[in-house]
């Protein structure tokens, strides 16, 4: 065909090249089954990556719900512990609060074990966070699921009234038995790994790890309570028994004005004769006084006179020197130191109900305004003091034998028993302490040892005039703090109130001294602050008496008086280092108990509390 001549080839059936038929704008089969091979492909990489995301959300908002709720069982967990002793724990009290902690940690535990979370697991950093969330909702719901399960278990037994004699042994090593299992069964739970956690997870693994301490702290106190109470109770075993009034003050606890011999033997306890401490004195030197003791309050000869026993609130030092003040004057020996004041019979007669007493109902009503007052409004001085005198002290001793006869002869609502006592422990109404240490441990556990922690605050005034003023003689303590550079700067400002009433029997209102008036109280301000305090001072009182070292504390203690209708203020300041910022400030046995403030709140000190800030 001619050059010039037109293409006779219809337009769209050229043939192509052989190599480019096939071939369009982007490529070999872009329009064939290669491109949609690739679309395709496309395809499903963004779809596994859309599906990636969605994953990595889904297991984020997991670990974020696994979390969060661990955090508030936790915080349960965390807030029964703080408000509930084992005493209470045992009792079942806060069971619907472990209850609902235990849902939230179960929910929690489910929420970690998701299969969305398990991928994570074998990376690096990713994979130890999921694994430690894994452990610690784990953790956190074995310890609250054993928990309510051994306080469910421990209230359904106090539930049940105890029979007399070894039916109450059996209960005690009952007891003992649930908190050791417990106890064994925390043994195996794992936090987790420690190492390499985000903030959050860091925080969250030491509340839990401090929170599992607690639980085995609790639960080994109330093993070690049990074991060794059911050991006194089996006997054969004789404690000292100090009736304290607390009408008359000493430091922690009333003066301690009786004494007798608790018997126990096979889960019976009896009661004997109890003896004024008036008639025990013994002669100065023959019973050595030792330690801070001496050193503090050695110039009152307490081992001569038994009514300046207990001028320090140490009671471990005060009972072994009462045991052997005992057994120099009477040849017994004795296992033990039992000290009670009204008030702990006060919580026995809410266990017990009423007793006879001289034709009179005694009853957890009216026993503190008995022994405190209306015993010496009865046998006020007439024609035969000295008898008045006996038959006043006769109805103490007569209540005391009454309360301890209808406990041992009565079956006991046990978690009732348990309550008043645990009221009474908290507000040092009742102390013990044993030379045999496995009933030493049970006391400690049980919190009525009277050991003073080496962080405790305690105000004590104790009365010097021989009257029984304290019970119209409030006192309240302002508590302030403020920062220093090395530390921190503690001030109490203590105020006494003589509000002692006319018309009261001499008695009760003196004088019993030349150089006293009716009406007036001379006493001795002592407080135990701090082992770490410094820089300790007392302003406003008079003569220092005693100054150092008390045991785990230290004290400070000068004289002060107040006539009837005076009121004074003695400010206390003292030195804490760095670390150290807090006080724990520890109940004074008084009645009526001193009424604190501090960061705005005030309560009355009939159970310690912890300061800090």
């Amino acid at each position: 065909m001619p050059d010039d001549q037109p293409s006779t080839t219809p337009v769209g059936s050229e043939t192509l090249p052989e190599d480019l038929s096939t071939t369009g704008p982007d490529g070999p089969d872009s329009h064939g089954d290669g491109g949609r091979r690739r679309r395709r492909r496309r395809l499903v990489v963004l779809l596994g990556l859309g599906l990636l995301a969605v994953w990595v959300v889904l297991a984020g908002v997991t670990l974020l719900e696994a979390r969060e709720r661990a955090d508030r069982g936790i915080e349960m967990l965390r807030q029964t512990q703080a408000d509930l002793g084992p005493a209470e724990l045992i009792r079942g009290e806060g069971l619907d609060r472990m209850r609902e902690a235990a849902r939230e940690l179960d929910r929690a535990a489910a929420a970690a074990d998701s299969p969305l979370l398990a991928p994570f697991e074998p990376l690096p950093f990713v994979g130890r966070q999921a694994r430690s969330v894994r452990a610690l909702t784990s953790s956190a719901s074995q310890v609250v699921d054993l928990g309510v399960a051994t306080m469910e278990e421990s209230s359904a037994l106090l539930e049940a009234p105890t029979d007399v004699g070894p039916a109450r042994i059996a209960l005690l090593e009952d007891l003992g038995q649930i908190a050791r299992e417990a106890r064994e069964e925390l043994r195996g739970v794992s936090l987790g790994p420690s190492q390499a956690l985000v903030g959050p997870l860091a925080d969250a693994r030491s509340e839990l790890a401090e929170r599992l301490t607690d639980v085995r702290r609790a639960m080994t106190d109330v093993d070690e309570a049990s074991t060794g109470i059911a050991a006194m109770a089996q006997g054969p075993t004789r404690y000292l028994v100090l009736a304290a009034n607390n009408a008359e003050m000493r430091v922690g606890s009333g003066m301690l004005l009786s004494a007798g011999v608790l018997t126990m033997q096979d889960g019976r306890f009896e009661l004997g004769p109890m003896t004024d401490t008036g008639d025990l004195a013994l002669p100065v030197g023959q019973v050595p006084v030792t330690g801070d003791l001496a050193a503090r309050w050695g110039w009152l000869d307490p081992s001569s006179e038994w009514r300046y026993l207990a001028m320090s609130p140490q009671f471990d030092a005060n009972a072994q020197l009462a045991a052997q003040m005992w057994q120099a004057r009477t040849g017994e020996t004795v296992d033990g130191v039992l000290m009670l004041d009204p008030v702990a019979l006060k919580r026995l007669l809410a266990v017990v109900g009423p007793v006879e007493v001289d034709g009179k109902t005694i009853d957890s009503a009216n026993v503190l305004h008995e022994l405190l007052l209306q015993q010496y409004l009865d046998f006020a001085p007439s024609e035969s003091p000295d008898a008045d005198q006996e038959a006043r002290r006769e109805r103490l001793s007569a209540v005391a034998r009454a309360v301890v006869a209808k406990l041992d002869s009565s079956g006991w609502d046990t978690a009732r028993l348990v309550e008043q006592l645990r009221r009474a422990a908290e507000g040092r109404h009742v102390l013990a302490w044993s030379s045999k240490p496995a009933q030493e441990r049970a006391w400690k556990a049980a919190g009525i040892s009277g050991r003073l922690p080496a962080d405790a605050l305690l105000v004590g005034v104790a009365n010097r005039s021989g009257n029984k003023l304290d019970q119209f003689l409030p006192v309240v303590a302002d508590l302030t703090h403020r920062p220093l550079e090395d530390g921190s700067e503690v001030t109490v400002v203590v105020t006494l109130e003589n509000q002692t009433p006319t018309g009261l029997p001499e008695y009760v209102i003196g004088p019993f001294a030349p150089r006293f008036v009716e009406g007036e109280y001379r006493g001795i301000l002592a407080i135990d602050v701090p082992a770490a305090a410094h820089g300790i001072t007392l302003e406003g009182a008079g003569t220092l008496v005693a100054s150092g070292p008390d045991g785990t504390t230290r004290v400070v203690a000068a004289e002060v008086g107040l006539l009837r209708g005076e009121r004074k203020s003695y400010t206390l300041r003292f030195r804490l280092p760095s670390g150290h910022e807090h006080v724990r400030v520890e109940p004074s046995a008084r009645f009526p108990a001193v009424t604190w403030t501090a960061d705005g709140r005030t309560w009355q000190d009939d159970a310690a509390r912890t300061i800090s800030w």
